[in-house]
């Protein structure tokens, strides 16, 4: 089984890189607990050590600090043995030789369910003791090569044994030998003590960094499936009832002020190890190595807790389909602004259509979806260099979501990048305004709405290309509608054009008003706009070099929408009355304009037809 694959970290966002790399550095000063030292080689550990790795569902890796330090699993390593356990005999078997009872005792005590004649629980020794017995077979070679297989297929990648960490325990465990000595002498377990120990001693052996466990607990939390290989390894009833018992009885003695305080099913190690589980989104593995008085590390338990804390995740909340959030995602070369362009326009703006990319965002945002919009970002902006969150369709924003929305801009991509959050709810406006100034990233609003971003963006090439205008009008040779025709024939025209500026604001063309003239752009944009209700919509808009009204040439009839000028404009006026007496005097004036008019309206048509339900 090969290594994880480099592509599932570097596709791992930047918010929550960012975010545990900022929690490191904060809680590495947090230097309170002791290393274990009763298992010698544990003693060997650099307490400096501190390291964090979150796996999601999809496969992605975000780590900080010493993620890829190779440490012992230790008790880290009882649920995933009780999952096989459940996952070969079923739950009722396992149930008559372990519980699921919390004991309010330390991890290593000798204390037993007599009543029963069982083990409380298999995340304390005494039931990881009897789990390893179920799973025991005939040899300890055998029992070594199924365990450790098992943990490969739960990590994604091969693992193996630290053999000076198992030499160590084998050599000391001695407290752990009278636990299973106890249980043979009452029948609880049945194979020869010393090769179910054998057994317990190695899977606690098995050498981990944060990656494999946040891998391993990811499985959990998805239901059995291995995120990074697809391999279902246990059965979504297994990882349920291995969850809940985590969620009661993996932290000890702590497991109650555990669940109350973070409310996530986890399970802690002597080694300084922690894994937490978000059922159906991602698993989070901690190490360092100090351990308070109940053999929890210090700084996984407060990172846990301000992870929980900062995201609003706790196993009695909702929980949500995270990758529900995404709407649609495309690129500047899929779908165009509303503004009209010119064939040399649309070329430029065809070879850097993936500059741009516009992510539509959906339903309630918690911080399962939040955190999915991130890394959908993340990846975008590996070749955009304008991403647009549209969140035109997201009915909620909790605290969690807010926190990581306002810390997309300021993280994703590099210095050339810039991240817009665009329609944006009225009623969601304050509270992300807010959050974004907080995070010093306001210009994050700087557009209302996708339109206008994309709209910007298309400027920008095009001034880059050197094709846009420059300010001065343009010539009436150079109009579209006009293409094709000769110097004598611009002439005529130019003689029958009136000019004509307009203010930002002004309209120039009322929806309803008889079509008495037709108009061309010289400078400026002009906002061709409908009523919607009680606003109004932009549909189009044309720019210099551009017609508009030009319908009335083929029809006559009343206006059928506004024309505004978005800022200063001058426009060529042309009367219908007098083209059409051009038309009889210079036919061929008419058959051209008519032929540059219904390609016009060719390349409209088409243009609709790729982007309907795009800015529905």
């Amino acid at each position: 089984m090969k290594s994880f694959p480099e592509e599932a970290f570097s596709t791992g966002h930047s918010v929550l890189n960012t975010y545990l790399d900022a929690l490191v550095s904060e809680l590495a000063g947090l230097e309170t607990g002791e290393i274990a030292t009763y298992i010698p080689q544990l003693g060997l550990a650099d307490p400096k050590d501190f390291g964090i790795a979150i796996a999601t569902a999809d496969g992605r890796f975000c780590k900080a600090g010493n993620w890829d330090r190779m440490v012992t699993i230790q008790s880290v390593s009882k649920p995933f043995m009780y999952g096989e356990a459940l996952r070969r005999f079923g739950r009722d078997t396992v149930l008559t030789k372990v519980g699921v009872e919390p004991t309010g005792e330390r991890f290593n005590s000798i204390v037993l369910d007599e009543a029963n004649n069982r083990a409380f629980n298999p995340m304390v020794n005494s039931g990881a003791i009897v789990t390893a017995s179920l799973l025991a077979q005939d040899t300890a070679a055998r029992n070594e090569t199924s365990m450790v297989d098992l943990f490969s297929r739960l990590a994604g990648r091969r693992l193996s044994i630290d053999e000076d960490v198992f030499a160590s325990e084998h050599e000391t465990g001695h407290r752990n030998r009278a636990i299973a000595w106890l249980m043979l002498n009452s029948g609880m377990i049945e194979p020869d003590p010393d090769l179910v120990l054998d057994l317990y001693f190695k899977q606690c052996s098995v050498l981990v960094n944060c990656a494999d466990l946040a891998a391993m607990a990811c499985t959990l939390g998805t239901f059995g499936r291995q995120p990074v290989t697809g391999e279902q390894v246990f059965a979504p009833e297994v990882t349920r009832d291995v969850l809940s018992v985590m969620t009661t009885c993996g932290m000890y003695d702590y497991a109650g002020q555990w669940l109350y305080d973070v409310g996530l099913p986890a399970k802690s190690g002597v080694s300084g190890m922690i894994m937490a589980v978000i059922p159906g989104h991602m698993g989070i593995a901690v190490y360092s190595p100090k351990l308070d008085t109940v053999g929890n590390s210090v700084r996984g338990i407060e990172v846990c807790r301000r992870f929980a804390r900062d995201f609003g995740l706790h196993a009695c909340t909702n929980a949500v389909d995270p990758g529900g959030a995404i709407r649609r995602v495309y690129s500047a070369r899929e779908v165009r602004s509303l503004r009209q362009r010119t064939a040399p326009e649309r070329r430029a703006l065809e070879a850097s259509g993936e500059s741009f990319a516009a992510v539509e965002l959906t339903g309630p945002l918690h911080f399962a979806t939040a955190e999915r919009v991130a890394n959908e970002a993340a990846v975008a902006a590996q070749l955009a260099r304008t991403v647009v969150l549209d969140l035109r369709r997201v009915e909620s924003m909790d605290a969690a979501a807010l926190d990581i929305l306002s810390r997309i801009p300021g993280t994703v991509g590099d210095d050339t990048t810039r991240v817009y959050l665009a329609e944006t709810p009225e009623r969601l406006l304050p509270a992300l305004t807010d959050a974004l100034a907080a995070q010093d990233a306001a210009d994050a609003l700087t557009y209302a709405t996708t339109e206008a971003a994309l709209e910007a963006f298309e400027d920008a090439v095009l001034e880059t290309a050197g094709i846009l205008g420059t300010g001065d009008a343009m010539r009436l040779s150079e109009a579209e509608i006009f293409k094709g025709l000769s110097p004598d024939e611009i002439a005529v025209l130019e003689g029958a054009a009136s000019s004509f500026s307009y203010d930002p604001g002004a309209t120039i063309v009322t929806r309803g008003d008889a079509a008495l003239a037709f108009y061309v752009v010289a400078r400026g944009v002009v906002s061709i706009t409908i009523p919607v209700g009680e606003t109004t919509r932009r549909i189009s808009a044309v720019g210099p070099g551009q017609a508009f009204g030009e319908l009335a040439m083929l029809d006559g009839g009343a206006r059928s929408a506004n024309a505004v000028a978005s800022g200063p404009v001058l426009c060529h006026a042309f009367s219908i009355e007098q083209i059409k007496e051009i038309f009889e005097a210079r036919p061929n004036i008419h058959s051209v304009i008519l032929a540059n008019l219904v390609r016009s309206l060719s390349d409209r048509l088409r243009a609709a037809n790729e982007q309907i339900g795009t800015f529905e």
